[in-house]
């Protein structure tokens, strides 16, 4: 794509010209799920509201997938936004609650159900079901407080009687767009609005008597969400995403003892490798239909074409661009690997590709980096770096999965566990005039030597600041390799390309054994790079 294209404020002066456009309904119906998210990503998800209200109840489905879920950090499961869930309301119902409303009544009724309930607490007239699951409790619960419980669960949240019910907002965000929405589902949908209220009812009284402390189990408003979580997990499976659990769990296992590096020797590859045929079908066939035929829109050309080129670089799991003619040098062996088999097996190049795509979408599912996320195109480099690495280590070329597998082992262990050990080592030893250092120091000491127990140092990335306080450029330097996925500084490797005096910002991703040994001999020169602080003798 043209660079101009990706100036800032291009996706908004694009959007400007769709919003004028004679043909917008039928362009907006025929945009695939993951463009019509990059728009609302680009432009706001306040300023897509017209664009928004057209689109079909499966091209929302889809965009809800990927827009509604979060996780604080990379590895940890994705929990549903409700916040975010109710700015969509709210955005729609701009437009009218009953647009609002008649978009929610086409939807999965689960999935309206949870969201609804993460908004609301809702209570029939007369309170009788909070009252009867007090009553239902037996002698163990005779003095048990219906009123006092009922006063605690509506505080002083705002409240407002509809159709019979009482809804309680658990929150002050979009109350209003969120009691118009509910107003228009009991005018125009009133079936649906009457079911939704009965069991929002049920998950409320659960809320309100756990919260009462009745009980500690997985309640039915928790296993609805559980189940449309499994529910978007399946859909989002079948685009090639995986999980933070699958993550997690292949990187854990390929932190373990070598096992040769067979693709099918964990669950999460031997899964996805399964899917890889089929996928592969379906993007060499496309179904043909007649909208696609008629598809002569210049100006829907150009939104889509625009909108692929933002997806494609925001998201690992499209064909990744692989090492064109000017590629690092460090990447020799996988380059080499990779033109040979474009050369020679066309078959076995577009599997590498594939397998490619997935590491880069393990990383950034399941791997934390500098106390973040990967970004998609710091994963691509990574899972290249990383092949590279096993490639040049003996790994079976025949699947870049098993070379991975076998360079995110050295890198678990002689660089990120090698390095948590011997720095413990170091800071155990330091005596310093200031007792308050020398004490943090023995606190790192201890603390990196637990979570390299539990096959986790990069846990304490972020605690090794004591490290700054005797020697800066050091710091700098460990706090990248003590990583899930450790770097170097840019040409550490180098003779002479490793300043004492200055910290670089500039890394590269670790994909040789000489920068393996670099790393490692770093780290055994700390004692004399602490030379100025006393060490206790070992």
């Amino acid at each position: 794509m043209n660079p101009q294209a990706l100036q800032t404020g291009a996706p908004r002066r694009l959007l400007a010209r769709l919003l004028e456009a004679p043909q917008l309904a039928q362009i907006v119906r025929r945009l695939e799920p993951k463009l019509l998210h990059a728009l609302v990503r680009h432009c706001g998800l306040e300023d897509c509201g017209e664009i928004l209200a057209l689109a079909t109840t499966e091209q929302l489905t889809r965009v809800f997938d990927d827009d509604l879920w979060a996780s604080g950090r990379a590895g940890d499961e994705e929990a549903f936004d409700a916040d975010r869930f109710a700015l969509w309301l709210e955005v729609l119902a701009e437009l009218g609650p009953e647009v609002a409303a008649r978009k929610l009544a086409a939807m999965d009724f689960d999935f309206v159900t949870a969201a609804i309930s993460r908004l609301v607490l809702v209570l029939d007239e007369e309170l009788a079901i909070v009252q009867d699951a007090a009553a239902e409790l037996g002698s163990e619960w005779e003095a048990f407080d219906t009123d006092a419980l009922l006063e605690g669960a509506l505080g002083r949240s705002p409240t407002h009687e509809l159709g019979g019910y009482t809804v309680v907002a658990r929150g002050a965000q979009s109350w209003d767009a969120l009691l118009g929405v509910l107003a228009s589902l009991e005018q125009d949908h009133p079936q649906l609005f009457a079911r939704l209220m009965r069991r929002c009812a049920r998950l409320s009284t659960e809320y309100i008597v756990d919260n009462g402390g009745l009980y500690d189990v997985l309640t039915s408003d928790q296993q609805l969400v559980a189940d449309i979580a499994a529910a978007r997990e399946d859909r989002r499976e079948a685009e090639g995403y995986v999980t933070a659990l699958q993550a997690n769990a292949f990187l854990k296992l390929a932190r373990s003892p070598d096992d040769g590096g067979s693709p099918s020797a964990d669950p999460v590859t031997a899964g996805y490798l399964r899917d890889l045929a089929a996928r592969s079908m379906t993007r060499r066939q496309p179904p043909v239909s007649p909208d696609s035929a008629r598809r002569t829109d210049p100006l829907e050309n150009e939104v889509r074409g625009f909108l692929s080129g933002l997806e494609d670089a925001a998201d690992p799991r499209r064909s990744l661009p692989l090492l064109p003619a000017g590629a690092d040098e460090r990447l020799t062996h996988v380059r080499r690997h990779l033109l040979g088999l474009q050369e020679h097996d066309p078959a076995a190049y577009t599997r590498c590709t594939e397998e490619l795509a997935y590491l880069a979408n393990i990383l950034v599912s399941g791997c934390s980096f500098q106390s973040r996320r990967f970004r998609p195109v710091e994963a691509a480099d990574a899972a290249l770096a990383v092949c590279n690495l096993g490639l040049e280590n003996g790994a079976d070329g025949r699947s870049l999965v098993g070379c991975f597998r076998r360079g995110w082992r050295i890198l678990y262990d002689e660089v990120a566990l090698f390095t948590a050990s011997e720095l413990a080592e170091v800071l155990s030893s330091v005596r310093c005039p200031d007792t308050v250092v020398e004490r943090h120091a023995r606190e790192t000491a201890r603390d990196l030597v637990r979570h390299a127990h539990a096959g986790e140092p990069w846990r304490c990335r972020d605690e090794i600041d004591v490290v700054a306080m005797l020697d800066l450029p050091a710091w700098a330097v460990l706090v990248n390799l003590l990583d899930e996925c450790p770097v170097v500084p840019r040409d550490f490797d180098r003779p002479g390309g490793r300043p004492r005096l200055r910290v670089s910002t500039e890394t590269d991703f670790i994909s040789e054994r000489r920068q393996v040994a670099s790393a490692r001999a770093f780290v055994a020169s700390l004692p004399a790079a602490l030379a100025g602080h006393e060490l206790r003798p070992g």
